[in-house]
């Protein structure tokens, strides 16, 4: 993670950059930046391919001297193991309780993060929080959750854009069903920030669906209402209503 932002590539020389940073959906105005380019590199953990992570999870191929485990192996393996408790914990509220109190659930933790999230933000950069300074909180935000966490975040003059295929919260093969909980879970978090400043408009789509088998999820924070009406019929059409009606206040048109 740079100290200064670098400027993004735009256009986009390929397809693959265009889906990275998510220029297919939320144009820049002015001259995209970024702290981070490259979330393989950003620390340790992020480069180990996934296929080792699993093997140290199910205790293969791992010597008995546990000091031989590289901060790679380690830190990567404590991000899989944390991502799986956490869809553990609501298979079984859902076993338990039903899918209802698991979107409860859901949503009670999501509001919380965003509110402690946001005050955080300006206790920082202050009340009006600039586009730069919302990339750089995505960015640190997501180098916490650690490994598997691919976040690529850039701003403009007027916004901030996080274009996430990868998160700590995203199913793991074989628990594709619990992307429902990871949705409520951030649209929570969402209306949480705006709960906090009563000028931010921030919503998230595309996402990556209540059965896990979408790309990618893709947010945007901007405080102009002219730039949050210019996205797509297609994504307005996925937000909830409960945030819609927070954004209509603001001035964004739908």
């Amino acid at each position: 993670m740079k100290s200064h932002p670098t400027v993004i590539n735009y256009p986009p020389k390929s397809k693959e950059e265009e889906d990275r940073w998510g220029f297919e959906v939320y144009k820049p105005t002015g001259v995209p930046k970024a702290f981070v380019l490259d979330w393989p590199s950003v620390g340790p953990g992020w480069g180990l391919p996934w296929e080792r992570v699993e093997e140290i999870a199910a205790f293969k191929n791992v010597s008995e001297d546990l000091s031989k485990l590289t901060v790679d192996e380690t830190y990567a393996t404590l991000a899989r193991q944390m991502k799986f408790q956490w869809h553990n914990i609501f298979n079984q509220v859902e076993k338990i309780w039903g899918v209802e109190k698991g979107l409860e659930l859901a949503r009670a933790i999501g509001r919380e993060c965003g509110l402690r999230g946001w005050s955080s933000v300006q206790a920082r950069f202050g009340k009006n929080v600039e586009p730069g300074p919302m990339a750089w909180y995505q960015d640190i935000a997501h180098m916490l959750y650690g490994p598997d966490t691919h976040a690529y975040c850039w701003f403009d003059d007027v916004k901030a854009v996080c274009s996430r295929p990868r998160c700590a919260f995203r199913p793991p093969k074989g628990m594709e069903a619990n992307a429902k909980y990871c949705v409520a879970f951030d649209y929570a978090y969402i209306e949480a920030y705006m709960e906090v400043d009563p000028k931010l408009l921030t919503f998230m789509g595309p996402h990556l669906g209540i059965d896990g088998c979408q790309g990618k999820c893709v947010h945007i924070w901007t405080y102009s209402a002219e730039e949050a009406s210019a996205v797509s019929d297609k994504v307005k059409a996925m937000l909830p209503e409960s945030i819609k009606k927070v954004l209509k206040k603001r001035g964004m048109k739908f």
